[in-house]
């Protein structure tokens, strides 16, 4: 086997982790910092197979969520005061062409999971704050628990929460898988293609989604 080859063995052990497949990125009917229509339908029906395979197999599901507090009090969000984001409310978003709006607030609607992928029992959700789904979470907790060693990844935007997430995995020793086919930006194509070239080129094993299906088919059934 050479270094970037992928080994199904590696399944027997994973958790798929789904990262911010929320209604603010994937639904048009409600979203605001939305992949383009025909890639959030793609990668919402992909992922929707490999969960599917993943429960078969009795292998750990989980989606990872973004929300910021809101104090109705001071009618401002507490979390979100990063600087980065700050000045993006005041500029045009690099491919999405309009401006960063703070409406991912807890319990509001454009933080779910799209209805096609709502959690089920007995899998498992953490929410983060920032781009890291680590940071200030309980997800590498949630993961040692569960005796993963293998993280196969999916979701938006590939250029920073999916990008983030497998520095974050690769720098805790996890091994990590990338999905690219169900994966995309809102900031467009071009920064989904750069992002995965540098994980591929550093971080993980990216490998098409129906290859891992075809293995998750293959693990023994939960007890």
């Amino acid at each position: 086997m050479t270094m970037h080859d992928f080994d199904p063995a590696w399944l027997a052990s994973s958790a798929l982790l789904l990262v911010d497949m929320n209604r603010s990125h994937l639904d048009h009917e409600i979203g605001h910092l939305l992949v383009e229509k025909s890639e959030a339908d793609r990668i919402i029906a992909r992922a929707a197979e490999v969960r599917e395979a993943w429960a078969l197999a009795g292998r750990p599901v989980i989606f990872v969520r973004t929300h910021h507090r809101y104090d109705p009090a001071s009618g401002t969000i507490v979390d979100n005061h990063n600087p980065f984001w700050k000045a993006q409310q005041a500029s045009a978003i690099p491919g999405l062409g309009k401006k960063r709006k703070s409406m991912a607030i807890e319990g509001s609607p454009v933080t779910e999971i799209v209805p096609a992928l709502a959690p089920r029992p007995g899998e498992h959700t953490v929410f983060k704050h920032r781009y890291s789904p680590f940071h200030g979470t309980d997800l590498d907790m949630l993961l040692r628990n569960l005796k993963v060693d293998t993280l196969v990844v999916a979701g938006v935007n590939t250029n920073n929460c999916v990008l983030c997430t497998c520095f974050e995995a690769f720098n805790r020793d996890y091994r990590v898988v990338l999905m690219d086919d169900v994966c995309a930006s809102m900031n467009g194509p071009d920064y989904h293609a750069r992002a995965v070239a540098l994980i591929e080129a550093a971080l993980a094993w990216v490998v098409p989604s129906h290859k891992v299906i075809s293995v998750a088919k293959g693990l023994p059934a939960a007890a």
